[in-house]
């Protein structure tokens, strides 16, 4: 970081400022430049003349002025690290907390700070933004995830040998999250046996960065790394959907892709990961309680707005036997297409159980093998927007891909 150290602080109550002067004055180091401004427009222009390190702004329950001021200030000063400073009160029964901060980072927030502000919050704030400026820009990974509201279907088959498809192409630069918390199962179909898990990141949320992210995963031979579900229900318990979405948020800068297993219930959790997706593969068989199963999901995720350009219909285990559906009558009963046919191949219950998953050697001649890679190439396609900061291009080249084995 060259220069001092620079915060905006943007706040109609004039109390937010003393408390971040105050905690910074506590912290080690030189002192920081703090600049306050009451509305939008100063914001504007302090930022456009100072370009600050890292905007503090009030937040209320009006999520529109936020995502405007921080859709001003990126397009002013793209470097500028924007968070949100709230009072716990500003939530009741009636606000929803992980809702608020959900919609809060969709509208470009990257963290928050609890008030009244405290010097160790504040001090690991820094401390986070001042590593990622020695690291250059910020990089955007993408993300994936696989969902379904029924059990038992080879979602997780399906987000094992994605991962480890991509991981192939792009070794070291690909992270498989199980948000399955209370049965997850990609560290079996891997043949891992993980010693840090999603747990960790909620017992080390004080200090946790994308650097940390990396430090918690486990490496897989192909290159993929993985970072695991929750040893059992009991630790499942301290992982919450608001350490979920941060958790995704720091994965995505410090990995190409991402890719995440979800538990079969359409709970805060997976909206959580359905709300960070780039991609959401919704998995299904060609079985008619399984399609009624899928055609409410699919309603689910019209009715919180999630877009269908974002939404892949992929029908697993795809068998031909008498009175089986046929992907043109699953499309017109979910009145969707289907995106991906997977068909039903005994070699890859076989990989699940031997943890050795399909992807690494499917023959060529396999249709099952193509019709993965398939999805591989259009999670890969992503990276041609990946590299992003605060919504603009780096002009980062997409990564290439590796010679992939025999």
């Amino acid at each position: 970081m060259t220069g001092p150290f620079q915060i905006l602080i943007i706040a109609a109550d004039p109390q937010l400022a003393p408390e971040c002067e105050a905690a910074l004055a506590s912290l080690p180091g030189e002192a920081a430049v703090v600049h306050r401004v009451a509305d939008a427009r100063q914001a504007v222009e302090t930022a456009r003349n100072r370009h600050p390190n890292l905007a503090v702004i009030e937040m209320g329950r009006d999520l529109a002025r936020l995502k405007a001021v921080v859709a001003d200030l990126a397009a002013v000063s793209p470097d500028t690290l924007s968070v949100a400073a709230f009072r716990p009160e500003l939530f009741d029964h009636e606000v929803s907390e992980s809702a608020m901060l959900i919609e809060a980072l969709r509208s470009g927030i990257r963290d928050f700070l609890r008030r009244p502000v405290s010097a160790v919050d504040l001090g690991q704030l820094v401390e986070r933004l001042s590593r990622r400026d020695t690291r250059g820009p910020v990089r955007w990974g993408k993300l994936v995830s696989f969902i379904s509201n029924k059990g038992g279907v080879g979602k997780s088959t399906l987000a094992v040998n994605t991962a480890l498809g991509l991981a192939l192409r792009y070794p070291e630069r690909v992270l498989l999250i199980d948000t399955s918390l209370q049965m997850g199962v990609c560290a079996a179909m891997l043949d891992l046996s993980p010693t840090l898990t999603l747990t960790d990141t909620a017992r080390e949320r004080d200090r946790l960065d994308d650097l940390l992210i990396r430090q918690l995963a486990t490496p897989h031979a192909s290159g993929l790394h993985l970072l695991a579900a929750p040893a059992d229900a009991v630790e499942g318990a301290e992982v919450n959907d608001d350490l979920i979405s941060r958790v995704l948020t720091l994965s995505r800068q410090a990995y190409d892709y991402v890719v995440v297993d979800t538990f079969p219930i359409f709970d805060s959790v997976v909206m959580s990961v359905v709300d960070s997706s780039d991609l959401v593969y919704i998995v299904l068989e060609n079985v008619v309680p399984t399609l009624l199963g899928a055609t409410k999901l699919l309603v689910l995720l019209d009715r919180i707005g999630f877009p269908r350009e974002r939404q892949r219909v992929v029908i697993n285990r795809y068998a031909r036997h008498s009175g089986c559906l046929k992907p043109m009558d699953v499309a017109l009963k979910l009145d969707r297409d289907v995106d991906h046919v997977i068909p039903y191949n005994r070699g890859l219950i076989a990989a699940a159980n031997l943890g050795r998953p399909f992807s690494m050697w499917a023959s060529r001649f396999s249709t099952a093998g193509r019709r993965l890679s398939a999805i591989v190439d259009e999670v890969a396609e992503l990276s041609k927007s990946r590299f992003e900061l605060n919504g603009k291009s780096n002009n980062r080249p997409a990564p290439q891909e590796a010679e992939r084995p025999a």
